[in-house]
């Protein structure tokens, strides 16, 4: 990496998909995502981390990747996730905020973290 440069945020996901429309619908729903449209984002905390090839955390084990989406309200997305039945895979509460894993309709492991009120704490 050149000497000053920095990644200033994540740019975009992107992931391959056997059904793009029940895919578009599902993160519509439940997430007000229009897929392959500009998401414009509050300003807060990201993290880039690799994980130990066997774990599972993500779900399946050929699941390579997992979408971690920051939210407001945890509990009414778990509500409406789980009326549909999606896979859930934990949930843990902890000092770094509130998270729920499940998978899409596809399979694809997806985290939803609400953060705690104020700051993290130091790495």
């Amino acid at each position: 990496m050149a000497h000053g440069s920095k990644i200033d945020g994540i740019g975009g996901v992107f992931f391959k998909s056997t059904d793009p429309d029940r895919q578009a619908k599902f993160y519509k729903k439940h997430f007000d995502i229009n897929l392959g449209s500009w998401l414009h984002q509050n300003a807060g905390p990201s993290v880039v981390a690799a994980f130990k090839s066997d774990t599972s955390y993500f779900g399946p084990a050929e699941n390579r990747f997992m979408i971690n989406l920051r939210v407001t309200d945890i509990d009414a997305l778990m509500a409406s996730l789980r009326a549909d039945g999606v896979t859930e895979l934990g949930y843990d509460d902890e000092e770094y905020g509130r998270f729920f894993r499940f998978l899409d309709p596809e399979g694809n492991g997806i985290e939803l973290w609400q953060p705690p009120d104020g700051d993290l704490p130091e790495e």
